[in-house]
C-alpha cells in the first residue's frame, strides 16, 4: 500500500474537496515541512510532504472524517503555494489525500461505528506504515535495475539523484565492474556530488567528471571496444504522459545521448508519478503547471532600479516589472520537462516500464 501502483483505489472514491471548513490549527506546515528538508539530506519533497500531513493530523484534534479531509485539502495548498517548484509536492500531497481517502472507506467493520478517535488513530499509524515501506522503494529499484548495469561499461550521469546513487553502490556491491562519468551542471561540482563520488572509489569504482559542454566530446572519445554506454537520471517528479521533471540540462544532454544512440534510463520512485500531462517541454508549459522560475532575464544600463528608471522618466524593461514576482532564479534549482521520446525506460519498485505505462499506472491507481 505504500506505492502508487499498490495503492488501487475504489472507483467510488468521491472528490477531496468537503464544504466543512477547515478546524484551526496553530500547526505550521511549510515551517515542518522545511524542517524536515534541512534535517535529512536522504528524504524527499513528496516524502516530506507526506510526514508533514501526517504530523498535522496527529497534532489537530478531528472529529468527523470530512472535517479531517477539509483540514489535509487546506494545508495541501497551503503547502504548494509557498513552493516556487511545487510538483514534487502535488505527487506526495495528491497520493496521501487518496491514500486516506481510501482508508476512510476500507476501514475495518469493527471501527465503522466505533467513535472517530480511534479510527483517526489508526490511519495515523497507518500513514507511518505507508511512509516508511514508499523509503523503502529506493533499495527495491537499485536491486531490480542492477541487472542494466553491464561489467565494464561507462554509466553516465548527471548531477546528483539519491536512487541513482542507490543504484550504482548496489550495482559495485554485487561486484558489477563498471565507470562512472559524472556530467556536472554550470555550477559545477557540488558537495553532494564529491560524497558520491568518494564513496563509489571506495567501492573500487573509476569515476570522472565533465563540463555539460564537453559530453559529446566525452562520449565519442569513449574506447570502441567498451559495451554501449549508458545514461542514468533520476526525476523529481514523472508526469502523466512519460516526460519526466528533472535538474535544468537534463533535456540538452538527452538529445545529447539520443544523437549517438545511446539509451535514457530514470530511476524513479512511483510515489513520483504525476497526474499531469504537458502539452510541451517549454518554460508556458511549466508555468501551467505551477513553476515559477525567470530563466531569461533581459536587461539594460537602466533596469538595475525601478527607481531610476521613473526618475529619469526612461521606459522601464519589462525584466524589471516582472523583477518582483518571487521566482526560482538560482540556476541549480531550475527543472525543466525531458520529454518520453527522448526515454528509453523507467526504472520503479515495481519493474522496469516504458513511459507509456506511465498513464496506465495512473489510470490503476485512481480509476
Amino acid at each position: 500500500m505504500a506505492t502508487a501502483s499498490s495503492m488501487t483505489m475504489s472507483p467510488s472514491v468521491p472528490p477531496l474537496s468537503s464544504n466543512e471548513s477547515s478546524p484551526t490549527t496553530s500547526f505550521d506546515i511549510v515551517k515542518y515541512y522545511n524542517e524536515l528538508l534541512q534535517a535529512d539530506s536522504q528524504i524527499t519533497p513528496p516524502i516530506a510532504a507526506i510526514e508533514s500531513l501526517i504530523s498535522l493530523l496527529a497534532t489537530t484534534p478531528l472529529t468527523t472524517i470530512s472535517e479531517t479531509l477539509a483540514l489535509l485539502s487546506t494545508h495541501s495548498t497551503k503547502l504548494l503555494s509557498s513552493q516556487q517548484n511545487p510538483i514534487p509536492l502535488f505527487a506526495g500531497t495528491d497520493l496521501f489525500q487518496r491514500y486516506l481517502v481510501s482508508s476512510f472507506q476500507q476501514r475495518p467493520s469493527s471501527l465503522a461505528t466505533s467513535d472517530f478517535t480511534a479510527l483517526r488513530h489508526q490511519i495515523i499509524t497507518n500513514s507511518s506504515l505507508f511512509v516508511k515501506r514508499a523509503n523503502e522503494a529506493r533499495n527495491k529499484i537499485a536491486h531490480q535495475a542492477a541487472q542494466f548495469i553491464r561489467d565494464d561499461s561507462t554509466v553516465i550521469t548527471y548531477g546528483y539523484s539519491r536512487v541513482v546513487h542507490t543504484l550504482l553502490t548496489h550495482a559495485a556491491e554485487a561486484g558489477r565492474y563498471f565507470n562512472v562519468l559524472y556530467v556536472l551542471p554550470a555550477s559545477g561540482l557540488s558537495q553532494t556530488i564529491q560524497d558520491s563520488i568518494s564513496e563509489l572509489k571506495k567501492l573500487s569504482v573509476p569515476t570522472t567528471t565533465i563540463p555539460i559542454h564537453a559530453l559529446h566530446f566525452a562520449l565519442a572519445s569513449l574506447p570502441a571496444s567498451s559495451p554501449p554506454p549508458q545514461l542514468v537520471t533520476g526525476a523529481s517528479a514523472v508526469l502523466e504522459n512519460g516526460s519526466i521533471i528533472t535538474q535544468f540540462g537534463t533535456h540538452q544532454i538527452a538529445l545529447t545521448a539520443k544523437s549517438v544512440s545511446i539509451p535514457l534510463y530514470v530511476a524513479a520512485e512511483s510515489y513520483k508519478f504525476v497526474r499531469k500531462f504537458p502539452l510541451g517541454c517549454g518554460q508556458s508549459d511549466l508555468a501551467q503547471l505551477g513553476v515559477k522560475q525567470d530563466v531569461l532575464r533581459f536587461e539594460t544600463a537602466d533596469s538595475d532600479t525601478e527607481a531610476e528608471g521613473r526618475e529619469s522618466g526612461k521606459r522601464e524593461p519589462k525584466s524589471a516589472k516582472t523583477a518582483s514576482q518571487p521566482c526560482i532564479t538560482n540556476i541549480d534549482d531550475m527543472v525543466e520537462i525531458t520529454p518520453p521520446d527522448l526515454i528509453s525506460a523507467l526504472f520503479t519498485e515495481t519493474g522496469i516500464m516504458t513511459p507509456d505505462a506511465v498513464s496506465e499506472e495512473l489510470i490503476k491507481l485512481w480509476f
